[in-house]
């Protein structure tokens, strides 16, 4: 009888050891399911993804057309991550480029597809005025946000007008 109890003990006791194993080893399961879905893919941003997340409307804030005159620069931003960037070069060939962009905490990161710009450039808000910043010879540039679409090809010819 006594023999009875111990052994009722010890099943009781390697079950519950069993229970707790299988749920570690559970949690550590979807840890490990997370680490490994950020580290194939470390710029996915669940703010981002997320369509119905709140942060959605300040992500979508850089979306839209910029103007800096002073500089004779124009950018664009679309919605899915992607853009356009214009420079009326008075010496040489304009600059006509594709980028892609991202929200970075309070700040955007910006892709030139530009052999000459090959750090990503930084733009913020300050006074409802987009900045942007780069490293190597960049200039900054603050632009102005434009009410509507801009045609860039005929803010280049604008520009090249206003030069002469």
């Amino acid at each position: 009888m006594v023999e009875d109890t111990k052994k009722k003990q010890h099943h009781l006791g390697l079950i519950i050891f069993i229970i707790l194993l299988v749920i570690l080893l559970g949690i550590l399961g979807i840890n490990y399911k997370n680490f490994v879905s950020k580290q194939l893919n470390p710029i996915r941003d669940n703010k981002v993804v997320k369509r119905t997340s709140p942060k959605t409307n300040t992500t979508a804030k850089i979306v839209g057309a910029y103007r800096d005159d002073q500089d004779g620069a124009a950018i664009v931003f679309n919605e899915n991550g992607t853009g356009r960037y214009v420079y009326a070069d008075k010496n040489n060939p304009d600059t006509n480029d594709s980028l892609t962009w991202r929200k970075d905490g309070e700040r955007y990161l910006i892709n030139l597809e530009d052999r000459d710009v090959t750090n990503p450039l930084t733009a913020m808000f300050d006074n409802n005025k987009l900045v942007i910043t780069g490293s190597n010879e960049w200039n900054t540039e603050i632009f102005q946000k434009v009410n509507g679409e801009l045609n860039l090809q005929q803010f280049l010819s604008d520009m090249h007008k206003k030069f002469k």
